[in-house]
């Protein structure tokens, strides 16, 4: 990833930096959480570290992984007893095989081009336990509010601007890509946080996926 890209991410981080805000939408998959327990849950991209101080304040053995440092930094200065590990999801990942029956990666797996993206599914699919699940958060075509169909086109719903390239899911990309993992159920939604950067409603596509091996 080049130096450009992991700066821009780990500026974006410093101004967030802080005690991570999040919202609740893992309070839908209770059962998938409860039934996991014992297990160590990935966080996959975890930025800031949002969903990891969910999981850790309910008592979740989490890993969180990300490839910018300052994220991982945060993470570790403001949640207790998380781990972290680097991982710069456009290359093989440094896991194991079958290594997690449950993997979150909420607002993570947009940022790629459709090769990096079936890639990347695949590296899931590798890591993820016979039966385990991804849960998974993507921005959605019609996500006006954060740059739906702004900058230049890269690919079909893709697109470059602010310094970065940024994917929008339409319904036939979420069954394309989280389809090379297993089953797949989706739904719309939409993400408020108390965060400057999410005044406005963002809106996703809430994805469960259940891998086949």
């Amino acid at each position: 990833m080049n130096d450009g890209y992991v700066n821009m991410w780990d500026n974006w981080t410093k101004k967030r930096s802080g005690k991570p805000v999040y919202d609740t939408w893992l309070d839908n998959y209770q059962d998938i959480l409860k039934a996991n327990k014992e297990e160590t849950i990935l966080d996959l991209g975890c930025g800031t570290g949002a969903n990891a101080l969910y999981l850790s304040e309910k008592g979740y053995n989490v890993l969180a992984v990300d490839f910018s440092i300052e994220a991982l930094t945060n993470v570790q200065n403001n949640i207790k007893n998380i781990k972290t590990q680097y991982l710069n999801m456009l290359e093989p990942f440094s896991l194991p095989n079958e290594s997690f029956s449950l993997i979150i990666a909420d607002l993570s797996l947009q940022y790629f081009s459709d090769e990096k993206t079936k890639e990347i599914m695949q590296e899931i699919k590798r890591i993820l336990k016979p039966n385990g699940i991804l849960l998974a958060r993507v921005a959605r075509v019609d996500d006006y509010n954060f740059g739906a169909g702004s900058g230049e086109m890269l690919e079909k719903n893709y697109y470059y601007a602010y310094g970065y390239a940024k994917r929008f899911f339409a319904s036939s990309d979420i069954l394309n890509y989280f389809g090379i993992i297993g089953k797949v159920e989706y739904r719309k939604t939409q993400m408020v946080r108390d965060e400057e950067e999410y005044q406005k409603p963002k809106n996703l596509y809430e994805v469960k996926v259940k891998v086949l091996k």
